[in-house]
């Protein structure tokens, strides 16, 4: 990935979301598509179509607390697919090397 230099200032952020949230949300998103953007190619649809989601999930969610909720639940749908394939790809390392010739023998 292309080096993004971002330093996070969530105190500058809350006061923006605060007293210009229109200003808060353009910000964001300028935000976002440059993180995007600084992503390698073959990334960069995956990422755009992960925000979409989770900026339905957000609206979808109708507060805070639940959009975030939501996310969690979405990350660790990841996750345990993830997890499962993992074990797969265990299985399947295990059982190759059961057919390859042991050395020393």
């Amino acid at each position: 990935m292309a080096q993004f230099d971002f330093e996070f200032d969530f105190d500058q952020w809350r006061t923006l979301a605060e007293k210009d949230p229109a200003a808060f949300f353009a910000a964001r998103s300028t935000l976002l598509a440059e993180f995007i953007a600084s992503a390698p190619p073959r990334l960069r649809g995956e990422l755009e179509v992960l925000q979409t989601m989770v900026d339905h999930s957000r609206v979808e969610a109708g507060t805070p607390d639940k959009a975030a909720a939501c996310i969690m639940g979405m990350m660790a749908d990841h996750l345990s697919a993830l997890a499962t394939h993992m074990a797969d790809l265990q299985t399947q390392s295990r059982e190759l090397a059961a057919l390859l010739p042991r050395s020393g023998a």
